[in-house]
């Protein structure tokens, strides 16, 4: 699937950390670099707001049993807090109850906007990542993307993306984590240095535990991106595959491989949920040692009661923050390889479509091939190899020769889906590629066998190259081909649904809809590549006849394997092994 180029860059990509890969897709928004640290200032206020919560806590519970002389006694923060509020407040036990009260307001509001900003920005990024993809796959060249799996790219498209956007919540969940950390640590020290360097060890000791968790994860990872790359190609068989399978009677055979690639999907997702379930366990057995390692060295260091009940708080909601670090850290790890992926489509050197400067006007005298060499792959002989050969305007050309000559090839060149490799193509002894593809293209249309109906209604296949054509035109091409009674003996007419790749219909009405979809752009030139092998010889006869009247200006290439062919062409040219080797007519 992957060139030499892309397997290096995936080589390089895996020593990156996912930290790295998040950074490097971080400078694909720009423009919202500032909500990063946002999201992380929300968190900042709300574990401050929460910090002094838990101060208040304490000082309500012993204003409540009428105890706060203690605080006083014990010195230290919470009585200078304690002093302050009763300075402001006085010590009424329903005032203190309030300013508890307020805070607790103040942090849920903190954490409600925290969540909304995160909905809204995780969501932002998904966008931006299937927008930024879905760009790539339209504006990177043809030849680039035909060889990779459409597996591959659709689970990128469509999965991967959602991963990108889970990946940046987890690096700004890591940075609000570390500042509530940082806060409810200054926290500890400052109600007693000597809690705080106690749980500071403690908080090292479960966090290098946890830590060792993320070797298994990160493969995985990799694993998981893997399978989940061929269970899409799987559903991709499954549905564009649908006739072809039912007709060789597969079957059993495709529910035995499907269900092969669903459950080794759901295998690694078990393992890693095995190992992430782990976090929760190892967490509370550590924050269980920690509040005794604590305790036990409160009391023979001699700090007061309210001092203690206040670290154990404080500590009581500084380790979900630490395990949720370490959480977010696994979750990072395992998505090491899906961000790796996003990063190799999206960053770094690929070829575009070559694209030029000029418009075109239009054809005056005729399209020059002039030594034309391309090659699929350089380890075999080329697809085309010195091919020159012309095609006038105002004339039908036929291409002829047999599967594999190269026709295909001299098509995708013409319309603009590969370079050549050597020589160039011209129009009107012009470079064609000086042209812009889209006024190119502007007028050109083909129909055969390998231009596609699309999943849609009929009228939005057939408006693909006219999206303001009106449903006269509509019904004026389908007559010159014969389909529009077809069409209207349909309960749903021209709203009715094409189906996969157009199985709704027959071959032969497959073909008449592409060839009235080309008639509806008008075009100068058309191309017929095997566009009527499956039309009953008299209506195909009559159908080329109306396409000759309508393009009795304009310039037709057939294709086609067909010795009778050459009978509708004023020239002929014969193609075999990538080579011409007869041009009749001159």
């Amino acid at each position: 699937m992957s060139s030499p180029e892309t397997e290096n860059d995936s080589e390089d990509g895996a020593a990156r950390s996912p930290w790295a890969e998040v950074v490097a897709l971080t400078g694909l928004f720009r423009e919202r670099v500032w909500a990063g640290p946002f999201m992380v200032a929300l968190g900042l206020g709300a574990a401050l707001a929460d910090t002094l919560g838990v101060g208040l806590a304490v000082m309500l519970l012993f204003a409540l049993l009428g105890q706060t002389q203690r605080i006083a006694e014990g010195g230290g923060i919470l009585a200078r807090i304690h002093q302050a509020i009763e300075s402001v407040v006085g010590s009424d036990v329903s005032t203190v109850a309030a300013v508890f009260f307020v805070f607790i307001l103040l942090s849920a509001m903190l954490v409600y906007a925290y969540q909304v900003m995160t909905a809204v920005m995780m969501n932002h990024v998904a966008q931006r990542m299937r927008d930024l993809v879905h760009h790539q796959y339209v504006t990177l060249s043809y030849r680039y993307l035909q060889p990779r799996e459409q597996g591959l790219l659709l689970h990128i498209l469509a999965t991967e993306t959602w991963t990108v956007s889970d990946a940046f919540y987890h690096l700004a969940r890591v940075g609000v984590n570390v500042c509530a950390v940082l806060v409810f640590g200054a926290g500890l020290f400052f109600l007693s240095w000597i809690v705080g360097i106690t749980a500071f060890a403690c908080a090292i000791a479960v966090f290098a535990l946890l830590r060792m968790l993320s070797v298994p994860v990160r493969r995985l990872g990799r694993e998981t991106l893997a399978a989940n790359q061929v269970l899409a190609e799987r559903m991709l068989v499954s549905l564009h595959g649908m006739r072809t399978l039912r007709v060789f009677a597969q079957e059993t055979y495709l529910l035995r491989v499907f269900g092969a690639a669903s459950s080794r999907v759901r295998r690694l997702a078990i393992r890693a949920e095995w190992i992430k379930a782990l976090i929760g366990p190892l967490g509370e057995v550590g924050s269980l040692g920690a509040l005794i390692v604590i305790a036990l060295v409160a009391g023979r260091s001699g700090v007061d009661v309210p001092t203690t009940i206040a670290a154990v708080l404080l500590l009581f909601r500084l380790q979900p923050h630490l395990r949720e670090i370490e959480t977010s850290r696994l979750a990072l790890a395992g998505m090491n390889a899906s961000l790796r992926s996003v990063r190799e489509t999206l960053i770094g050197e690929k070829p575009l479509a070559v694209e030029g400067s000029k418009t075109f006007a239009g054809m005056a005298e005729a399209l020059r091939f002039e030594g034309v060499t391309f090659s699929h792959d350089p380890r075999r002989r080329p697809s085309l190899d010195a091919v020159s050969f012309t095609i006038r305007k105002g004339e039908t050309t036929l291409l002829a020769g047999p599967s594999g000559s190269g026709k295909t090839t001299i098509l995708n060149l013409i319309l603009r889906l590969y370079d050549p490799d050597g020589g160039r193509i011209t129009v009107d002894g012009i470079d064609f590629h000086e042209y812009t593809r889209a006024s190119w293209l502007s007028s050109v249309a083909i129909a055969g066998q390998d231009i596609e109906l699309i999943e849609g209604t009929l009228a939005q296949n057939l408006k693909i190259g006219a999206r303001d054509a009106d449903m006269a035109a509509l019904r004026h091409v389908c007559d010159l081909v014969e389909i529009l009674d077809d069409i209207e003996a349909l309960p749903d007419g021209f709203d009715t649904r094409i189906g996969p790749a157009g199985q709704n219909f027959s071959g032969g009405q497959r073909q008449r809809i592409g060839l009235a979809r080309a008639l509806l752009r008008a075009p100068d030139f058309l191309i017929l590549d095997e566009a009527m092998s499956a039309i009953e010889p008299d209506r195909e006869m009559r159908i080329r006849e109306r396409i000759a009247e309508v393009m009795r200006n304009g310039t037709i290439l057939v294709v086609s394997h067909r010795a009778d062919a050459a009978v509708f062409a004023d020239r002929t040219i014969a193609i075999a092994q990538g080579r011409i080797v007869d041009s009749a007519g001159a």
